[in-house]
């Protein structure tokens, strides 16, 4: 019983932190990055192999095979996952908007994961990796044990990224982003250049995303193409949705709620019928969720509420300024 709070507590630490990445991105400053679990897997795949050595077994290959400690595989993961992320954001994000947005960042995910799947010389195909170590080296720890110390390295991790998210929303950097998201022409009327604010804030986020990968890979010690298929991407824009999209209290909430209180959890409910089929109605009960919200809550569960920062006066105005709206 102990292992499985851990276990479920770990996970969902670690999730919420891909789920706060995209909050950064989509929530804060409107990009809409349908490939953002390409991040979280580019993280898992470095902080792997520039952790866990050379491969004994004959026939599996991957570069580049350091022996590094943990920590610094965690840092690398997000170093190398935002570096991408400047590449690809100067070819889509920088030059297209919406659903052209979206659909070039789903080829893009398309071509990463076709050259790494085909690729044995990198990281082994789609083999993957395995056997990566423990972040306590060779310490006799049992699995719950382990668990428990992986959980307090995400729950320090998860705190500080969403310290980061709410300093980054507080700030006057905030407000040009989510005058971005709003309408990206008044704000480049008033002398802001959009894709400049929103590259950074695309890294920032792709760095956080990489650090979940590599905190996930330490935690299940293996990663293959087989574990970031499209299905990733669509639960964590479900999580975001439904927990409350540029609230990163939601972006937490939602993670917890969806990849964890639905994904996982599910799967302790008595079986019935077609065994096969759970793993589709955990995807149905997702969908049901998310239709939901959007009919009753658009907003989410724990929605934006950026006007209290301004105070009284503020809401004053805005009430003004939207009869229909109470005060």
């Amino acid at each position: 019983m102990l292992f499985f709070l851990t276990d479920l507590l770990t996970l969902g630490c670690i999730n919420a932190i891909m789920v706060v990445s995209l909050n950064v991105q989509y929530g804060f400053a409107g990009i809409l990055n349908v490939s953002q679990y390409m991040y979280v897997a580019i993280g898992a795949y470095v902080a792997g192999v520039t952790t866990m050595g050379r491969p004994t077994v004959p026939g599996n290959t991957w570069a580049p095979g350091w022996t590094l400690p943990w920590y610094l595989g965690l840092v690398l993961a997000g170093v190398v996952a935002s570096g991408l992320g400047v590449v690809i954001f100067l070819f889509t994000v920088r030059r297209l908007r919406m659903d052209y947005l979206a659909i070039v960042t789903v080829a893009s995910a398309y071509i990463i994961w076709n050259l790494i799947d085909t690729n044995y010389g990198l990281f082994n195909g789609d083999t993957g990796i395995f056997g990566v170590p423990y972040i306590t080296g060779n310490a006799n720890l049992s699995t719950e044990q382990y668990s428990g110390v992986v959980l307090a390295v995400a729950a320090v991790i998860l705190g500080l990224f969403v310290w980061v998210s709410r300093r980054i929303f507080r700030s006057p950097y905030g407000r040009v982003l989510r005058g971005i998201r709003e309408d990206e022409v008044i704000t480049t009327a008033f002398g802001r250049t959009s894709w400049r604010a929103q590259l950074w804030v695309f890294v920032i986020g792709c760095f956080m995303a990489g650090v979940g990968g590599g905190l996930l890979i330490f935690y299940i010690t293996a990663w293959s193409p087989a574990a970031w298929l499209p299905i990733e991407s669509f639960a964590l824009f479900s999580a975001l949705v439904i927990g409350g999209s540029g609230n990163y209290w939601g972006a937490v909430f939602g993670g917890f709620l969806v990849l964890e209180g639905i994904l996982e959890l599910v799967r302790f409910l008595p079986s019935f019928g077609d065994p096969a089929a759970a793993g589709a109605f955990r995807l149905l009960l997702v969908g049901v969720l998310l239709i939901a919200i959007l009919r009753y809550r658009p907003e989410g569960v724990i929605p934006e509420r950026w006007l209290r920062w301004y105070g009284a006066p503020a809401r004053r105005l805005w009430g003004r300024l939207r009869p229909g709206v109470s005060q």
